[in-house]
């Protein structure tokens, strides 16, 4: 949920100062359909009859894997929108590479995890008989730095642990939002490049 914040804070900064959420919503993006199908593999591996089929819980890192993979591609595929894709790109490799590398499933640290959600959530992790694309982390964790390791915790109670790339792809989408959403300026030169922009990438120029 943390990590909706930035981008809903940069919409929210860009109408204020006279954007449009109707230009957010005119971005070229490409590889919709290879998004939605990532998001779509995430969510089915969490209803609750597929959490704990035997399936899923041994092989649930692999079809984790494979979202990521299709998020990768629909990302890469709007690299000519310019550096706020590439950040969140780098963000989303990241964590990949960390996930790959730990046999399909993000490590978090214990502790912080602790400090964000309370002991709970640390036996629940621990369950084995669900599916959860996290584990904790232990000695034999790879590339632990870049794994869930800053303990965010909000008003109110909520809380989760986030890693080097969540941090990352959210702030590459809150600047590709403000980006897209922020009023046109009144210069000439610049609004025609950016105009140039979008429609070289809805074209893939």
């Amino acid at each position: 949920m943390f990590l909706l914040l930035p981008p809903l804070l940069a919409l929210a900064l860009a109408v204020l100062r006279g954007g449009s959420p109707r230009a957010l919503a005119a971005l070229p993006i490409r590889g919709g359909g290879v998004i939605l199908a990532a998001l779509a593999v995430q969510i089915a591996l969490y209803l609750p009859p597929v959490r704990a089929s035997s399936l899923v819980v041994h092989a649930g890192g692999a079809f984790y894997v494979a979202s990521l993979g299709l998020a990768l591609v629909g990302a890469l595929r709007n690299r000519d929108l310019g550096p706020a894709v590439w950040v969140a790109t780098l963000g989303l490799t990241l964590n990949a590479l960390v996930i790959v590398a730990n046999g399909g499933y993000m490590p978090v640290n214990v502790a912080a995890l602790r400090a964000a959600q309370g002991q709970g959530r640390v036996h629940e992790i621990a369950d084995v008989r669900l599916f959860n694309n996290t584990h904790l982390a232990g000695p034999m964790t790879r590339l632990a730095p870049l794994s869930d390791v800053i303990p965010v915790r909000l008003v109110g109670g909520a809380g989760n642990v986030y890693s080097v790339g969540d941090l990352l792809l959210a702030a590459g989408i809150a600047a590709l939002v403000y980006r897209a959403t922020r009023p046109h300026s009144t210069n000439g030169d610049e609004h025609t490049s950016r105009s140039g922009s979008w429609d070289r990438a809805r074209h893939g120029l």
